[in-house]
């Protein structure tokens, strides 16, 4: 209910990044994620746990910390925007009325993102439905609230940044003629993406009892489902930056549609589908879930890397005028 009421600052971050990114500014991005990622982890921190006269909200206070930081963040972007000095910024003098060329062509290539994006989250709705049908449901939803929601952003919000970066370099070097050089940023980028994903799915897989203690878990059952995610999500880690990456190479060059087809696929069919299968013929555990998750994470990686090495993103022509 948190996270539903107060998104208006999660959509103007993505909003205002994806516009700084495809002006060509990827470095602003970078650190308005890097800085409400700390902001997150670190409200997250106090706010689950309590801190002195701040009381402890549980699994409310992730929420909250979340909503808090992108808020904070993206009123920060907008008064930057506002004063000028960023590669986008407003104009200060001109119309404000709507264009509606450029209009239809963001509903053109835009739409199938947003489409994705509802998919993926109803998919979100439908997994924690599955969670909170467990025998532990209790222990289960707060493992996952700081296993997934908190520490798995970790490697979720590196990858979006890398996503974006990889948008706005195949989009620039396509729209320059140079497809080959759009094609290497991406596959570059993927590189990346895995290597950052690898190097924190250490901690995850080695040091799992000592990030879950920084949130204040402590309830044994709690620690072991907690621990359990964690070391299944080392492995996914890697799945899922790749396949961002290679969704913002499609994305960026114009291919707004396979991700979608990809995404509803990989993150709402695959997942939800073994999970109710299991929970059809047998008894679902924490652990099922925790592979539905992974296994789904791998397809989005695998169908995404074919996808773009397919090739037909070189003869997309996008025009907005």
């Amino acid at each position: 209910r948190i996270m539903f009421l107060f998104s208006t600052g999660w959509l103007l971050f993505f909003m205002l990044s994806g516009a700084l990114r495809s002006a060509g500014d990827g470095r602003t991005p970078m650190i308005l994620g890097i800085a409400m990622t700390a902001l997150n982890i670190g409200l997250n921190v106090v706010l689950i746990r309590g801190l002195g006269p701040i009381p402890a909200f549980g699994t409310a206070g992730a929420a909250m910390g979340t909503v808090i930081a992108s808020g904070l963040v993206s009123g920060y972007a907008l008064v930057r925007l506002v004063k000028g000095g960023w590669v986008v910024s407003f104009p200060k003098r001109g119309s404000y009325g709507p264009d509606w060329n450029i209009i239809r062509s963001l509903f053109r290539f835009g739409l199938p993102t947003g489409i994705q994006g509802i998919a993926m989250n109803v998919g979100g709705l439908f997994m924690l439905s599955f969670i909170g049908s467990l025998a532990q449901s209790a222990a289960a939803q707060a493992a996952f609230a700081v296993s997934y929601s908190q520490l798995f952003s970790l490697i979720t919000w590196t990858s979006v940044g890398l996503m974006g970066a990889a948008a706005a370099v195949a989009g620039q070097n396509l729209g320059a003629g140079h497809p080959d050089r759009a094609d290497e940023a991406v596959h570059i980028a993927a590189r990346i993406g895995a290597a950052g994903a690898a190097f924190i799915g250490i901690f995850f897989l080695f040091f799992p009892r000592q990030l879950l203690a920084v949130f204040g878990m402590n309830e044994p059952v709690v620690v072991e489902l907690g621990v359990q995610l964690l070391r299944v999500l080392s492995l996914s880690g890697i799945f899922i930056a790749i396949a961002l990456t290679y969704t913002g190479g499609l994305q960026g060059t114009g291919d707004t549609k396979s991700p979608l087809y990809i995404s509803v696929v990989s993150q709402v069919l695959v997942p939800l589908g073994i999970c109710f299968i299991i929970e059809r013929f047998g008894t679902l555990e924490p652990l099922h879930i925790w592979i539905a998750i992974l296994v789904g994470h791998a397809t989005r990686c695998a169908l995404s890397v074919m996808r773009f090495n397919q090739g037909k993103w070189r003869h997309i022509a996008v025009d907005i005028r």
